[in-house]
């Protein structure tokens, strides 16, 4: 991944942004400062006081151009040196973080004799702003993360629409509005609410339901609503009722099926009969269904004709009582699209058969991935999620049915045109469905993407961004090249459908990487050599069975404690069994080649399960005689050695699958296994003491 490197004036919170991507990512970051003070051995202001501004951007320099993470922040000068800004764009992405005068001002002062240059932004002010890449505070920074765990998409708000509105108009009563709503759910509430106060002002927000549903149900109520219309709402079509009578109403089917949901509410209301005639061919049939089946639950006939309904005046609307909504399939499109490219959701709560159309999104993924012609004029919601899809994979599908996406909350083919010709840098519009798709991007990008105007997603999906947060676990070791614990961990976290993910985090010593546990938020950590025995002095408790060992492999942060288990022995224990075929190793005699950490585990689990005798080899030749050889270094330390064709053989490595020591022992006949199964089963049990009991 590209660095990402934060930079802008000092106090404008880039330190923060650092460690707070670092949570919710699993990336490591450095503050540049930090570093700068930790090698110097002294605080900034005594560097300055000692040697002044000229050595310090010299060291600065220096240090920048040695720090290897993801996520880098800058001091607030840091960029000044042309070469600095040369190395730093070359090698990274920079983002200048925007923060007002005052703000900064207020924040310098606070921290005064900390900061030896003061208050530099007016000076900066322009070079700050030479910068293309900026970050404020509704802008969302992504970093490239595949996505796990169980996500339910909150209520269809195509459903809830049409259940609010049938409801009060059966029951004259409103439901309240509710903290997790979405925009123009809480625009529909606000609306009934006002009509039930007796109201005729209407703020139905940026919401086109809201208002294409309510402006013919409140003419049809005798009620003249002056409706308040936000954002890009006021440019798209509408119809304004002054009153509403029966007859024949005529409409074109391919501008929103939106105004015929508003009739098939009202119609119904009034004294006389009415007809609804499409002078063109409906689209979007899919949400009219919808609207039938919502208000016949209420006792609402609705006739279907040649051309359009025939709708009985006079009706009265009947609660069927408690109803649910359907969970929102055009916002569970963004998570297909996602496991589409390579991520593991589980997508809960979709009914399996739905009125929704943007249900069709599952068949036409697939269509986009077979690069076929897609026609989305049925379910033009799902457009952003497909279009991501479709140049992420670069399929070269062609979408049809398209020109209704100009008059949405944006033109979203304007708005997707430019996601793709800039996908690192999006100006959402204020468009959820942009900012939702541009998402998803990101978990494939090379680099970091910045999302603008990231809070837009409120509108349909008020906990969007809390779906991509992950609890962190991480194995550590040195130098790791090659561990399959992530692996198998994240499978299983897929398996349970938890929010969770294992990284690999090679650290030369354990200091280090208890260091990144910290910054990261690490949950729990799976430690390999060579730190099983040098953590254990750095832990604040130890389990029992862990301090017999003399080894710890598995570290659980909870409650700012670091305690310390061993999940090597009976891994070891249960996988040995299994490979020997036997319940104990009572008889065996048993030689061990090794003397670290996992060795350790070994001995203890080989003597717990009654092997006869036990004897370890450690930098001297294996002796002849053992019913069972127990490899646990990092190689084969026994190259000399003759195999009888008799010996059981079991080698701690599963990198390569066929070590060299394996091959030599099966070539003489010996049964051999590699240590995978161990790796399965000690995880297993890691993941017992992360998760508790119901882990797998």
């Amino acid at each position: 991944m590209k660095t990402l490197y934060l930079y802008g004036p000092p106090a404008s919170g880039k330190s923060t942004l650092a460690r707070k991507l670092s949570r919710d990512f699993g990336r490591m970051s450095v503050d540049l400062d930090e570093e700068i003070v930790r090698r110097a051995g002294m605080s900034i202001p005594e560097f300055f006081a000692a040697y002044g501004e000229p050595a310090f951007r010299k060291v600065e320099s220096e240090v920048l151009r040695s720090v290897d993470a993801p996520i880098v922040a800058l001091g607030g000068g840091t960029l000044l040196d042309p070469e600095n800004r040369r190395y730093a764009e070359e090698h990274g992405f920079v983002a200048v973080l925007d923060v007002d005068a005052e703000t900064i001002a207020r924040r310098i002062e606070a921290a005064k004799g900390t900061r030896p240059l003061g208050d530099r932004l007016a000076e900066r002010r322009e070079h700050y702003a030479s910068f293309p890449h900026r970050i404020d505070a509704d802008t969302k920074v992504m970093l490239p993360r595949m996505l796990r765990g169980l996500v339910t998409p909150p209520p269809s708000k195509s459903h809830l629409h049409r259940l609010l509105i049938a409801e009060y108009l059966a029951t004259g009563e409103c439901a309240a509005i509710e903290e997790q709503d979405c925009e123009d759910i809480a625009a529909t509430k606000r609306c009934l609410l006002a009509l039930k106060a007796g109201e005729s002002v209407l703020d139905v927000g940026e919401s086109g339901s809201t208002l294409r549903f309510l402006a013919p149900v409140a003419a049809a109520l005798g009620v003249k609503a002056e409706f308040v219309k936000r954002g890009r709402l006021a440019e798209r079509p509408a119809i304004e009722y002054a009153a509403l009578q029966p007859g024949l109403h005529e409409l074109r089917g391919d501008i929103s099926s939106q105004f015929v949901t508003g009739l098939l509410f009202a119609l119904p209301l009034l004294e006389g009969d009415s007809e609804i005639r499409f002078s063109t061919p409906l689209q979007s049939r899919g949400y009219v269904d919808m609207t039938l089946d919502v208000v016949r639950s209420y006792g609402i006939k609705v006739e279907e004709t040649e051309g359009g309904f025939r709708v009985s005046g006079g009706q009265r609307y009947v609660s069927p009582g408690a109803v649910v909504p359907e969970a929102d399939w055009s916002g569970a499109a963004f998570w297909f699209v996602a496991n589409a490219l390579g991520s593991e959701l589980k997508i809960g709560g979709l009914p399996e058969s739905s009125r929704q159309p943007d249900s069709a999104v599952v068949g036409l993924a697939e269509s986009v991935k077979a690069g076929g012609e897609i026609d989305v004029s049925g379910c033009p919601d799902n457009y952003p999620a497909l279009a991501a899809l479709n140049f992420a994979l670069g399929s070269g599908a062609r979408f049809t049915g398209t020109e209704r996406l100009r008059l949405k909350e944006s033109d979203r083919i304007a708005a997707m045109d430019a996601v793709f010709a800039n996908p690192q840098d999006v100006d959402s519009r204020g468009d959820h469905r942009i900012a939702m798709a541009a998402a998803i991007l990101s978990t494939v990008a090379e680099g970091p993407t910045l999302i603008h105007g990231a809070s837009c997603v409120a509108k349909s999906y008020p906990g969007f961004w809390d779906e991509f947060r992950l609890s962190l676990y991480c194995v550590t070791g040195w130098p790791l090249k090659k561990t399959r614990s992530p692996e198998l961990h994240n499978a299983a976290y897929a398996a349970d459908g938890r929010k969770a993910e294992m990284v690999s985090y090679p650290a030369e010593t354990i200091e280090e990487a208890l260091r990144f546990a910290e910054i990261a938020d690490v949950k729990g950590m799976a430690v390999t050599i060579p730190h099983k025995e040098r953590v254990m002095a750095l832990l604040d408790e130890i389990d029992g069975s862990a301090k017999e060992i003399g080894a710890v492999n598995t570290v659980v942060f909870a409650g700012g404690r670091k305690i310390g288990y061993n999940t090597d022995e009976p891994g070891f224990g249960e996988a040995i069994c299994a490979f020997a075929g036997r319940d104990n190793l009572e008889g065996l005699s048993v030689a061990l080649l090794g003397a670290g950490g996992a060795a350790k585990a070994v001995v203890c689990a080989l003597e717990r399960l009654g092997a006869a005798t036990v004897e370890v080899f450690h930098r001297r030749p294996l002796s002849s005689g053992f019913d069972l050889i127990v490899n646990a270094t990092p190689v084969d330390p026994i190259p000399e050695y003759e195999f009888t064709g008799r010996e059981l053989v079991y080698d701690l490595r599963y990198e390569p699958a066929e070590t060299p020591l394996m091959e030599r022992a099966r070539a003489a006949g010996c049964r051999v296994e590699n240590g995978f199964s161990m790796l399965q089963a000690q995880a297993r049990l890691q993941r017992k003491l992360f998760f508790g009991e119901d882990a797998t």
